[in-house]
């Protein structure tokens, strides 16, 4: 099986990239353009993308190809392949626990450009995460690098879907294994959290003694910020998912 990903350099990509090259024979591109290299590749799984809601409101017209029409070319360039593509949980715009199904938002350049994305995708698999978290070797700078690094912080009862990159790359080798995924899934580990929670356990894993300012609600720019969960009952339905905990301990161990 011949495998080709894009984005190898990323934070999600570098960590498949690192942890499927032992199992299957992986390529990638030596350019940040796409192009056909005259392989026939199995599949194409694309980590390129810029997953900052508030760059790209600022930034619509660069972003929109990373995040976007850049599915037009993946698949001009590799038409016979299967394309995992990654999407966002942020496209949402229901209250509540949200499936596949749900009500979706184009109130915002990212979720716009994310939705795009699924739709010039539809025969293959589009993932959509919840906050990432767990590559030891690559830092993003958001959530869970901020709550390890500092310690004096400011966490409200939000609630979120923590998704590590271990789960993403055990829901990759599933399909790798069985090729029987198709459409749109939602992906994370099981159950989901608030930030205080979140912030709370990982302080406690360091053996730190919190120093956490506890607060409702931070105040956002965006309106759905916090107003929705990611239901996974339908990526549950093949694959057993690890909880948040279980894989949080493990990064922090490798941390």
């Amino acid at each position: 099986m011949k495998i080709l990903i894009l984005g190898h350099k990323g934070y999600l990509g570098k960590y498949l990239y690192e942890n499927l090259q032992d199992t299957f024979q992986l390529d990638i591109l030596n350019s940040r353009e796409i192009y056909d290299t005259g392989i026939l590749y199995d599949y194409i799984i694309n980590c390129i993308g810029k997953p900052n809601l508030e760059y790209c409101e600022k930034n619509m017209e660069e972003t929109l190809y990373s995040n976007g029409t850049i599915v037009s070319d993946i698949i001009k360039f590799y038409p016979n392949s299967k394309l995992i593509n990654f999407s966002s949980y942020y496209v949402y715009d229901d209250f509540g626990l949200c499936n596949e199904e749900s009500k979706t938002t184009t109130d915002y350049h990212y979720c716009e450009q994310n939705l795009l994305s699924e739709k010039l995708n539809p025969n293959g698999i589009n993932f959509r995460v919840g906050k990432l978290f767990g590559n030891p070797n690559s830092k993003q700078g958001k959530l869970t690098d901020f709550v390890i690094e500092n310690n004096k912080l400011t966490l409200d009862d939000v609630k979120f879907n923590p998704t590590s990159v271990q789960q993403i790359l055990t829901v990759i080798k599933y399909e790798l294994k069985n090729n029987d995924l198709e459409g749109i899934y939602n992906v994370s580990n099981s159950g989901y959290t608030s930030h205080y929670e979140y912030g709370l356990f990982i302080k406690q894993l360091l053996g730190h003694k919190p120093q956490i300012t506890h607060i409702k609600k931070m105040k956002r720019d965006f309106k759905n910020y916090g107003k929705f969960l990611m239901s996974t009952q339908k990526i549950e339905s093949k694959i057993k998912l690890t909880s948040w905990k279980e894989d949080l301990k493990t990064f922090i161990k490798k941390c």
